[in-house]
């Protein structure tokens, strides 16, 4: 008699488990479950047996080989696409010249099959199906039998209205060979749906032998640590790998223990594992291969693989650990939960139940995993970047993350305070907001849905409006997938630091008030806010001037609600206004010289503006931020421009030179819209300069028409300056060692030293500002210089002593 094993699936039940390799690979006491199988075969004198592949073959092919090692011989029929269980063993037709025997690669039983085989051969059947009665069929096919064990009805898992027995086929079979010839090869065929039902219906012997023997099949995770507490408690009769040293404890080759170390059985500790002072190895735990167990862990019912990493203080109950995991300080694993391979898990993480990690995630620092991760490496606890939050979409920003956001947010604003919500005319973007909404609304926030609007429009509308806060969404154009999210406060800035940790918190902790349903407010949509914006710009700028300016202008934009904006505008200014069908450089390429005014690109939010001046020529992002100033000063009664710590000294200049004043602040846009809204309100034409694009270019044209000038002659007017920017890599565990070594450094001779932010060291001939990144491990040098040799030397300089300060 020959033994065939089904071992192809991936098993997507298991998939945190398997997501790496084939489901019968999956480790039962430190040994595949497969393995378990092959055992069962040749304890019943099968020892020539066929073994299906389909998912990674090479990985089971690699470990058990010829089976020599196993006291058997194997042979392996690989699919080359998925056939089904019966078209998989169609693949071994050749082989299976005699009665044989099919058996599950990740089930674990202990049948006798020679009872089996005597069934099956005194009612001489074609196929005689093992079964076993269960308390919960829905999982697995249904089979009944009439009193004689033929087969007389099945049904592949049922729901409960459909169920008609508690009698179940557990995917063992006693098959002739003649079944393999109702079929054809590399059809796609299974046993339980196809070719069952077609001997039934060919009215073919067919039987269930009922069997009361232990039988378990490993097809979720509470199966998978069903079948552990099992082995431990002695229902399946495999013998227990390693040796006894008390009661019902099992333990491998050189196993250290610590004398203050509590071991209560039944449990199962593997080889060459450690077990440190004041660990707790509590019932119904099997502990592989190469583990570290910190001092003063605890783990209760839990099956960990090998070489896994635990640090003082863990707790993991009722879990799975896979291979290679690094648990550091003070993490708490709960019941249900899969921990896939190579995992990091970050001090004082707590996994909820049932959560599962896919493999070679980093779980960050005191971080509440609440939901399955699965894509993307980490998951953070910080969830606010420099400005907003940004994520691949539906991956890292998804609906429920968007419902539980709004109700993070909603949390920490508190019941009935009102909050304007809108995005732009992307897909992804409306998905997102009907999130946020619902989350909002279900704390008892009061919601205005303002409809597609860019984040300039929500600045000015939330403040007019007298809400207490808003949201925007809208597409990321910088990366490929990824959407963003602005958060606006009452005044139109950005969030503080403060409030987004707290956000950020009670996101974490999903600390969320719920309030009743009759108390669930109402959404009230407005559609009319881009006129009444549009309407707000005109005002804050001499339309007469531009009128009178007669400007030319080529437009590119991304965003149709930016283009519709500008139209209007420019149509109500008798400007004539041309949008670009390809991009900027292109169409000037194709204009006749001086055809426009200038040319300008906005982007899909209407934030960040690019220029080109009347001759073609792109206006650089530094001259581009000083003719902000210029801008500003002008539009500013008491001459005042704020600017950040790494604006060009330029500006200074330029602010001496109108009798103004330069009040710089913190890089974050928190900090320079913070400092404008103190100095300037929220409500001022300044105030626009400083968020809007659109603003800033009707400014700009403004300014030309009153001038006189073109706008190559008012960036003519600006001083010739040089500044330089470099990213330089830096690892998050090496910043502080090397900002503390260039104050150490700097401060030594006569240099002027400024820690304003970041370190700025002021040279005879310039300065140089080296600035950690808040979000990226790396450090970014600042530069200005007498001439742009002198500003490259700089950088260079900085550059070399942060890599030096990096290797100390």
């Amino acid at each position: 008699m020959k033994g065939i094993i089904m071992a192809g699936g991936s098993g997507s039940r298991l998939r945190p488990l398997t997501c790496d390799l084939p489901k019968p690979m999956v480790p039962v006491m430190t040994r595949p479950v497969m393995t378990y199988s092959i055992e069962l075969l040749k304890k019943y004198g099968i020892k020539d047996i066929g073994i299906t592949l389909q998912y990674l073959p090479q990985v089971i092919e690699d470990y058990f080989q010829d089976g020599s090692a196993f006291g058997v011989k194997l042979h392996y029929f690989v699919e080359e696409t998925p056939l089904g269980t019966a078209g998989s063993v169609k693949n071994a037709e050749k082989f299976l010249d005699e009665t044989f025997i099919v058996v599950s690669g990740d089930a674990l039983t202990d049948i006798n099959i020679n009872k089996a085989v005597k069934f099956h051969k005194e009612k001489k059947a074609l196929a005689t199906l093992v079964l076993k009665k269960v308390q919960v069929p829905l999982e697995y096919g249904v089979v009944i039998t009439d009193e004689d064990g033929a087969v007389t009805r099945f049904l592949e898992k049922p729901n409960w209205s459909e169920v008609f027995s508690d009698t179940v086929n557990t995917g063992i079979y006693i098959l002739e060979p003649e079944v393999l010839t109702y079929f054809k090869a590399g059809q796609k065929f299974d046993f339980s749906q196809d070719l069952f039902p077609l001997l039934l219906e060919k009215g073919k012997p067919m039987y269930g032998y009922i069997t009361d023997e232990y039988w378990c099949d490993i097809g979720n995770l509470q199966t998978y640590l069903q079948a552990h507490y099992d082995m431990l408690s002695g229902k399946v009769k495999f013998p227990m790998p390693g040796y006894k040293i008390g009661e019902n404890i099992w333990v491998g080759e050189n196993v250290d223990i610590h004398p203050e170390a509590r071991l209560e059985g039944p449990c199962y500790i593997g080889d060459y594992t450690r077990i440190r002072e004041g660990a707790y190895i509590g019932p119904y735990t099997v502990i592989g291969r190469y583990n570290d167990i910190g001092p003063h862990t605890s783990i209760k019912k839990s099956v960990l693989w090998d070489y896994d990493i635990l640090s003082r203080c863990v707790e993991i109950r009722g879990a799975a650990v896979c291979n290679k995991v690094d648990i550091r300080e003070r993490v708490s694993i709960y019941e249900g939960a899969v921990i896939g391979n190579g995992c990091t898990l970050k001090p004082r993480v707590s996994v909820r139940p049932d959560v599962k990690i896919w493999p070679e995630k980093v779980i960050e620092h005191g971080t509440m995993v609440q939901c399955n991760v699965i894509w993307g490496t980490r998951m953070c606890r910080t969830l606010f970047g420099k400005n907003g939050i940004t994520g691949k979409l539906n991956v890292d920003l998804d609906p429920r993350f968007a419902v539980r956001l709004g109700a993070a947010l909603g949390a920490e604003l508190k019941p009935n305070k009102r909050v304007a919500v809108s995005c732009d005319d992307n897909s992804g973007s409306t998905m997102l907001k009907y999130g946020i909404i619902s989350g909002l609304l279900s704390s008892g926030v009061e919601v205005l849905d303002l409809g597609i609007l860019t984040t300039p429009i929500l600045r000015y509308m939330v403040p007019y409006l007298g809400l207490a806060g808003g949201v925007h969404i809208f597409e990321d154009s910088r990366v490929d997938g990824n959407v963003g999210i602005h958060f606006i406060d009452r005044d139109g800035g950005n969030f503080s630091p403060a409030f987004e940790r707290q956000i950020e918190n009670a996101f974490v902790r999903e600390d969320f008030q719920r309030i009743t349903a009759d108390r669930v407010p109402k959404v009230q949509s407005f559609f009319n806010i881009p006129l009444f914006y549009t309407k707000a710009l005109e005002k804050a700028v001499d339309m007469d001037a531009i009128r009178n300016g007669g400007f030319k202008v080529l437009l590119s934009t991304p965003s149709r609600l930016v283009a519709s904006i500008v139209e209007t505008i420019f149509n109500d200014a008798g400007c004539e206004l041309t949008m670009a069908k390809d991009n900027i450089p292109l169409e000037l390429e194709k204009a006749a010289r001086g055809q426009y005014s200038l040319a300008c690109y906005v982007d899909s939010n209407g934030e960040e503006i690019e220029l080109y001046d009347e001759k073609g020529k792109k206006v650089s992002r530094e001259v581009c931020d000083v003719l902000r100033g210029i801008l500003c000063l002008s539009a500013n009664e008491k001459k005042e421009v704020v600017v950040p710590y790494t604006a060009p000294t330029v500006i200074e200049t330029m602010a001496r030179s109108m009798q103004g004043k330069v009040i710089r602040t913190k890089t974050s846009r928190y900090a320079l819209m913070n400092e404008v809204i103190k100095r300037e309100g929220n409500g001022s034409g300044t105030f626009l300069l400083y968020s809007d694009a659109i603003a800033l270019l009707l400014k700009l044209l403004e300014v030309l028409a009153k001038e006189r000038k073109t706008l190559s002659e008012l960036i003519g007017t600006i001083p010739r300056f040089y500044v330089k920017e470099k990213v330089i890599e830096c690892p998050w565990e090496e910043k502080g060692k090397v900002m503390r070594w260039l104050i150490q450094e700097e401060t030594k001779g006569n240099k002027v030293v400024e820690l304003f932010e970041g370190v700025k060291v002021q040279h005879q001939n310039g300065w140089a500002l080296v600035l950690p990144d808040s979000e990226e491990a790396v450090c970014r040098v600042y530069s200005e210089g007498v001439s742009e040799e002198y500003a490259e030397e700089l950088t260079k300089f900085y550059e070399d002593k942060i890599n030096w300060a990096k290797k100390r």
